[in-house]
């Protein structure tokens, strides 16, 4: 059964097999005209007239199946009438050529070996099955022409000088013949199936090839856009304090105004800050580029207590959170510890979503932070009662430079605080998960690994440090 995805390919190789049959065909057809034509000049084949009669029955039906070959060409049922096409093609010339080797010496014809060319073409253009049958009534019909040869019911034909087909170990000789038939069938069947095997393995390699690349190709296609926007991005958050520091600085060099007024105060000040947010900016562009690029020089350590990190956070914290009346309080394990890391990347990770908790919440709501134990991980959760984020910006927060609007109006920051803090999540082999409602609140989950493995470059630096 051919499957449906692969029907029209395989009618078109069916189409092209059958006409390259019928061409094959046409000399066949030359060759039994050349035979009866010999046959009448020299008078070494006494039934010339049969042959030319079969040579025109073969040219006849040969241009029908190839004006019907074109007329089946494009139609609803094209692969069923190819079928039956060849069904009906290879019975009509396994037929002639019955009568041929009759009319050249039966069993001693030369023509005899094209019944087996017959059985290889045909396993090429229809099923096993099919052939199978074809050449049991091809058999069966021999066996008929031999009995009939042997007990004179039909005359016997021999060319000059061949060998006779009833002198010693006819039935030998028979028996060879047909396993050949059928041995042809099923060698041609068999190596059929290995080669359509190999085919579909190597479509679905090729296939599967294909899909990588395109995957590949989507990725580094991401990867230069995320690029890109992250460059203009990243310029833009530099150009405006840049731009404010330049004027304050112009105005107070052309002489606009006195540096020591308190217009030139305030300039000079707001100038300050603008330094001071644009050195953040930098330092956590900075420190994004560190953990992305891999941390060759991070320190990673052996036995890193999450527990003890997410202490001195919360104890660093409290007075922050006492005096806007902030519950901040936190339900941690003492065993919580992960064989690989790099302290202070976790510490700058865990206290960005901590201190996040606290600036964007209400005065006197509260602020959960727990750790919770799995069997190959542990769970941070950090819960709040802030202001949330907006349901179309909960995929994207963790992207470089966003913020949400209503971040943006209740408190500064650079927007690259979260992007930091997942790239040091999945540098340590684990994954960060947000959940969030405008108005109710903000939940941050992090997943890490008991056991998690820094890069083989770490792995290399700290065995050459042991070694030294």
């Amino acid at each position: 059964m051919i499957p449906t995805s692969d029907r029209p390919t395989f009618s078109l190789e069916l189409h092209e097999l059958l006409l390259w049959f019928g061409k094959l065909r046409w000399f066949a057809a030359a060759g039994l005209a050349l035979g009866a034509l010999a046959g009448l000049r020299f008078g070494t084949l006494q039934l010339w007239p049969t042959l030319l009669i079969l040579a025109i029955t073969v040219a006849s039906y040969n241009l029908l199946c190839w004006w019907l070959l074109l007329r089946l060409l494009g139609e609803d049922s094209f692969l069923t009438n190819l079928q039956v096409t060849s069904i009906v093609e290879i019975v009509l010339d396994l037929s002639v050529l019955l009568v041929v080797v009759h009319l050249t010496g039966g069993l001693a014809s030369p023509i005899a070996p094209f019944f087996i060319f017959h059985m290889a073409i045909g396993i090429a253009m229809l099923s096993a099955r099919t052939m199978f049958v074809i050449a049991t009534g091809t058999c069966i019909a021999m066996v008929l022409l031999h009995i009939g040869e042997s007990s004179a019911y039909l005359s016997r034909h021999a060319i000059a000088d061949g060998p006779d087909a009833y002198g010693a170990l006819p039935g030998l000789r028979f028996a060879v013949l047909l396993a050949v038939v059928f041995g042809t069938v099923y060698l041609t069947w068999t190596v059929k199936q290995r080669s359509e095997e190999y085919k579909r393995i190597a479509d679905f390699v090729a296939e599967e090839g294909r899909q990588k690349l395109e995957e590949a190709f989507s990725e580094i296609s991401d990867l230069e856009n995320r690029k890109s926007h992250f460059m203009r991005i990243s310029a833009h958050q530099l150009r405006s304090p840049l731009g404010t520091i330049k004027t304050t600085l112009q105005v107070i060099t052309k002489g606009y105004t006195d540096a020591d007024s308190d217009r030139g105060k305030r300039l000079l000040n707001g100038a300050v800050e603008r330094t001071d947010e644009l050195l953040s900016i930098v330092n956590d562009l900075l420190e994004l580029a560190k953990i992305r690029e891999g941390q060759e020089k991070a320190p990673w350590t052996r036995n890193v207590n999450v527990n003890e990190i997410l202490t001195e956070i919360v104890e660093s914290l409290k007075t922050t959170a006492d005096a806007r009346e902030i519950q901040l309080t936190a339900r941690l394990n003492e065993q919580a510890i992960i064989s690989w890391g790099v302290p202070p990347d976790l510490r700058f990770a865990f206290e960005n979503l901590v201190h996040n908790a606290v600036k964007y919440s209400g005065d006197g709501s509260e602020v959960k932070v727990s750790v919770t134990f799995f069997e190959l991980e542990m769970s941070i959760a950090v819960v709040d009662e802030g202001i949330g984020i907006p349901e179309e910006l909960v995929e994207d927060v963790f992207l470089e430079f966003v913020r949400a609007p209503n971040a943006k109006h209740h408190a500064e920051g650079t927007g690259l605080g979260l992007s930091i803090v997942k790239a040091v999540v999945e540098a340590h082999g684990g994954r960060i998960y947000l959940a969030s409602t405008e108005g109710v609140g903000t939940i941050v989950t992090v997943s890490l690994p008991f056991q998690n493995v820094p890069p083989e470059t770490v792995l290399a630096l700290l065995g050459e440090s042991a070694s030294a």
